[in-house]
């Protein structure tokens, strides 16, 4: 099929998979990420401390090259545009290196751990060259507020299916691959997410080859660095939109952080097994619909059905987000998944089905704010536009993304500290009732203080539909202008 035309400003429903299928390829990896605490701590094969510690440095200093991935994808310029071209020379670097950031070479613990940082700095390095312009993208595919919203969905819906294959479902395909082929865990493992980067390579092209950029800034001149930066720390629609970003992924990232845990060390039981590669096996003694379920596919229905119902959710939120705005709607969200989880906290562990049950409206609930997120973003962007007169569409999502790996960072690292301070070892035969009793309050009370911090940071944020749509009639009014006066 031949390249879509540069000038046609409508966007096609193939333009809108293709550009949905972008985020999926990077989710394919963001979701392995996403459970990177287990993948270290039982494949991998270093402590708790060990993988907390490693986790926040990197995730810290990778926070750094956003901002001038950012920046530099702003100013970069060719026959593709300004983000394209970050895709189609990024996208083989970053699936290589993440293959082998999880995979499991058989080192001596303190090589593992150097092995680890090496790895995981490199991955989220070129995780963000790929990512950053493709969420920068989204600002330049149309200047139509409402297209943009539709091209947000179809984002939404292709970064869900992405976690609903890797977040949701790795565990299972790794446990099915050490039967299948009778080796250990932690090369099932390597052997899923092999599959995963050829796959992720195919779409990440897709999205190059079938995607275009239409919005071009007002002004090329006057395009300085520090200014778009002083602007954007000066920005309060920018702050409020950062920390409810940052918030969001605090909740939602440790909550998906520990399921896996709350799946394994709480649900189930261990027996040891000296037949099994591990030398343990674990069970569940409940059932769900008559089915009995090991941890893995316990967890797999939680998450995977949730994936499910996040891009329902995403689909059906849309005519509330018309009605009530998007702020309010994603207030609400906020609201009612933290009463979900609070409930956790005093269910037992003999309660599948109610367990299932919460966790599934939970997904249903706080899922689809991230199609509301990112859609927000494009509308910062209109609003810095209208009043410094310059577009910095690369820089104000590379902010996104910055908040998503702050978020994503402290999640990941808090509740594997929690864990270290109370002595979990894992794959632990003898852990106590108590290590199990820390592991679900983590899972259940700790996301709270995201939530808490989201609402509070939306409240102070009032890019309302009718600011939206002032900002859209100014901008035409302002390249207008522009095209007049050249």
């Amino acid at each position: 099929m031949g390249i879509i035309n540069q000038n046609n400003q409508k966007v096609s429903v193939l333009e809108k998979c293709s550009y949905g299928a972008g985020d999926l390829a990077c989710n394919l990896f963001w979701g392995i990420s996403c459970v990177a605490a287990m993948f270290y701590t039982d494949y991998f094969g270093i402590s708790a401390a060990a993988a907390g510690t490693m986790m926040l440095v990197v995730s810290y200093i990778d926070l750094i090259f956003d901002i001038f991935i950012g920046a530099a994808a702003d100013r970069s310029n060719s026959k593709w545009g300004k983000f394209r071209p970050w895709i189609l020379y990024g996208f083989i670097p970053f699936v290589v290196v993440g293959f082998f950031t999880f995979y499991s070479p058989d080192f001596a613990e303190t090589t593992k751990i150097v092995y680890a940082y090496i790895t995981f700095l490199a991955f989220r390095i070129l995780y963000s060259v790929v990512n950053v312009p493709y969420g920068a993208l989204l600002g330049v595919i149309s200047d139509d507020p409402k297209v943009r919203d539709e091209v947000s969905a179809y984002r939404n819906v292709g970064a869900q299916l992405g976690n609903l294959v890797s977040y949701s479902m790795v565990f299972k395909f790794a446990g099915m691959c050490k039967e299948t082929f009778g080796v250990s865990a932690s090369t099932g493992f390597s052997y899923v997410v092999f599959v995963y980067a050829v796959v992720a390579a195919v779409l990440l092209f897709s999205c190059f080859y079938f995607t275009r950029e239409r919005v071009a800034p007002v002004k090329e001149e006057n395009n300085n660095l520090m200014q778009d930066m002083k602007d954007i720390v000066t920005n309060k629609q920018w702050i409020c939109l950062a920390i409810a970003g940052i918030a969001l992924i605090l909740y939602t990232s440790c909550h998906n952080t520990m399921v896996a845990y709350y799946a394994k060390y709480f649900i189930a039981q261990m027996v040891a097994n000296p037949e099994s590669a591990d030398g343990v096996d674990f069970f569940i003694t409940g059932k769900f619909l008559g089915f009995e379920l090991d941890w893995e596919s316990f967890y797999f229905i939680i998450t995977g059905m949730g994936t499910i119902l996040t891009i329902l959710g995403t689909m059906i939120i849309q005519p509330v987000v018309k009605r009530y705005g998007k702020k309010e709607t994603w207030i609400g969200c906020f609201v009612i998944s933290s009463f979900i989880t609070l409930a956790l906290a005093f269910i037992s562990k003999e309660s599948l089905s109610i367990i299932i049950i919460l966790n599934w409206m939970f997904s249903l609930i706080i899922g689809p704010t991230g199609y509301i997120m990112w859609s927000m973003y494009a509308d910062v962007a209109d609003d810095a536009e209208v009043a410094t007169g310059r577009r910095a569409t690369g820089l104000i999502y590379s902010s996104a993304t910055i908040s998503q790996k702050f978020g994503f960072a402290n999640a990941n690292s808090l509740p594997l500290f929690a864990l270290a301070a109370i002595g979990f070892v894992a794959n632990d035969i003898n852990m106590t009732v108590e290590t199990q009793e820390t592991v679900k309050n983590i899972f259940a009370l700790v996301p709270l203080v995201g939530s808490a911090l989201g609402i509070g940071a939306l409240l102070f944020y009032n890019i309302d539909e009718k600011k939206i749509q002032e900002n859209s009639k100014k901008l035409a009014e302002m390249k207008s202008n522009s095209v007049s006066a050249e």
